[in-house]
């Protein structure tokens, strides 16, 4: 928490002095030149949140309908978990939505695509997936955004891989509970803020990313 308010304090005293480099001497608007590696990433900071928005409106298709095998399979532990990341990951896509539009660029139409197997296959992929996406995918488009000067994507996509992490965490300990035969230790309620996307099995009274109450949470038991 304290490392957050840091982060925003910095935010704002760069704000400042972004806005103060921009005056000159007479108090007239100067035009700051951008290098080549900047532009380079301004632009591929939106093909990059382009293809996070086609991950995420797919990823919140594909956990929905995982949600409806876990149930069917008896899983109904698991179906919740499902559904709460299926939230997660459409909250993901919206903002990542709103960082495109804000640029004027053209947010694709998806039409998600995926495979549906068995409870316990998809969570096997769901692991790889989420871990590729927390450790590769994001980091490498937050570089380039930031190399942009793209501070709206910057954050939907850091609040994108913060919670990626989580539910590899949480897929990792549910395959667990099905190998190890355990699954009456499943939690039965889960939390997601409905800024970052953040998710809990217990809600703390702020969120850890976005410091949204925890009144706003979305529930799902």
């Amino acid at each position: 928490m304290k490392k957050q308010f840091v982060t925003m304090s910095l935010l704002l005293s760069t704000t400042c002095l972004l806005l103060s480099a921009c005056k000159n001497s007479s108090g007239e608007t100067s035009i700051t030149k951008l290098t080549p590696n900047e532009m380079n990433a301004k632009s591929k900071t939106i093909e990059n949140m382009q293809a996070a928005y086609k991950g995420e409106v797919t990823a919140t298709a594909k956990y929905a309908e995982y949600a409806k095998t876990a149930e069917t399979e008896g899983y109904h532990n698991i179906a919740l978990l499902f559904t709460a990341v299926s939230a997660a990951e459409s909250i993901h896509a919206t903002n990542h939505k709103a960082v495109i539009e804000n640029s004027g660029a053209t947010v694709p139409d998806i039409k998600p695509e995926f495979t549906v197997k068995s409870t316990k296959e998809n969570l096997k992929e769901d692991i790889n997936d989420e871990a590729y996406e927390a450790t590769t995918m994001y980091p490498d488009f937050i570089k380039t955004a930031t190399l942009a000067q793209n501070d709206l994507a910057v954050l939907s996509l850091t609040y994108a891989m913060k919670t990626e992490k989580k539910h590899k965490y949480f897929f990792e300990q549910v395959l667990g509970y099905i190998n190890s035969n355990t699954l009456n230790s499943l939690p039965s309620t889960y939390f997601v803020c409905p800024v970052c996307g953040n998710t809990y099995t217990t809600a703390p009274r702020h969120c850890d990313f976005s410091l949204t109450d925890k009144e706003k949470f979305l529930k799902f038991d």
